[in-house]
């Protein structure tokens, strides 16, 4: 596979995964919080559960920009060698 099209999956795969890190965060925490927000422990522990979320995305934006360095050096052919 050649370096362009190993980046074009690499980011199509880390766009689906914000994607729907996205869509669960919007469908399922926003309403909740709205439903909780008289119990501060449960709107607290909802925000908790949402930086989580937002977490994992920087996280999978890291690895998509590590991954693209990656393919760029040439990293992944040298190992195979080992």
């Amino acid at each position: 596979m050649e370096k362009k099209s190993k980046k074009r999956v690499a980011v199509v795969a880390a766009l689906v995964v914000i994607a729907l890190m996205t869509v669960y965060l919007v469908a399922i925490i926003i309403p909740l919080v709205r439903e909780t927000m008289g119990a501060g422990i449960a709107v607290a522990i909802l925000a908790i559960y949402g930086a989580l979320i937002l977490a994992s995305m920087v996280g999978v934006t890291l690895a998509l920009k590590q991954r693209l360095k990656e393919i760029e050096s040439g990293e992944e052919d040298e190992a195979k060698r080992y």
